[in-house]
């Protein structure tokens, strides 16, 4: 009886994790109701840059409902970027102002009745100031996410990944904080650096897998909270549900990691 419970709880968290991403009723999650798909055409790309205007630190949020986002560090500018897109309607909107010193960049889709298929492309591949402290708040609703902040200063970092698959690379010189959240799909962050700062890292999975690397030499403690399925952690001590390498309590910087899964596999290794 209780294998047989078990597999009830895992059919039916599958279950719901494919009828949000559509696959039984062909609409998406974040989808409002809609009418007719738009027609695919030729690939369109148009590169947009925003310049600082004098700001000292900016808010950086992104809003994408499916397709593919990649970040990395490197613009001239606050940010320097290229979007693909098919269907002209996608043209995405960029808005930025100026206030107290902060720049404030939002970069959305337009609000449409489509859903996302093969047939559609819709890249953007951003870069963002190295130099300038950034707060960012990435949110999507399916396809993949890269995110390479490792040259860059990111304070803070909120990621809302819906059912995509996410590759996150932290920013060791500025972090302090990061909050990833994904329904279905895998997660893999690279925390290796030269951290600066003490910083706290909440990682919410409902489906899928975890993995997670993390510096050898500064102090780590991680505390997994799972529903169904395996956790991993080669060089760490275990009290419980709390994790704990050989550097934590002797290092002057610490990593506190907060790790909630459902259904799926974590991996912490160090490096």
């Amino acid at each position: 009886m209780k294998g047989l419970a078990v597999f009830l709880v895992v059919a039916l968290l599958v279950i719901g994790g494919l009828y949000a991403t559509g696959v039984f009723s062909g609409k998406t999650w974040w989808e409002p109701n809609s009418g007719d798909q738009p027609a695919p055409g030729d690939v369109m790309t148009e590169d947009k840059s925003v310049e600082t205007q004098g700001a000292q630190s900016a808010r950086v949020e992104l809003r994408m409902g499916a397709g593919k986002v990649n970040i990395r560090g490197g613009a001239s500018n606050l940010m320097d970027a290229t979007f693909l897109y098919n269907v002209p309607a996608w043209k995405p909107i960029v808005d930025y102002v100026v206030a107290n010193s902060q720049g404030n960049l939002l970069v959305r889709e337009p609000s449409g009745t489509y859903s996302f298929g093969a047939k559609y492309r819709y890249d953007w591949n951003i870069r963002l100031n190295s130099s300038m402290p950034i707060d960012m708040e990435v949110k999507t609703g399916a396809g993949n996410t890269s995110l390479d902040l490792s040259d860059m200063m990111v304070r803070t970092l909120t990621v809302d990944a819906g059912a995509s698959s996410a590759v996150i690379t932290g920013s060791p010189k500025a972090m302090t904080s990061m909050d990833v959240k994904t329904g279905v799909g895998s997660v893999n962050i690279d925390l290796i650096g030269d951290w600066k700062n003490s910083a706290t890292v909440h990682v919410d999975g409902g489906v899928g897998s975890i993995k997670l690397v993390v510096p050898r030499n500064i102090g780590v403690t991680v505390e997994a909270k799972r529903g169904i399925g395996s956790i991993s952690t080669p060089g760490f001590t275990q009290d419980g549900n709390t994790y704990r390498n050989a550097a934590y309590g002797s290092s002057a910087i610490t990593l506190s990691i907060n790790l909630t899964v459902g259904v799926g596999s974590v991996s912490i290794t160090q490096e």
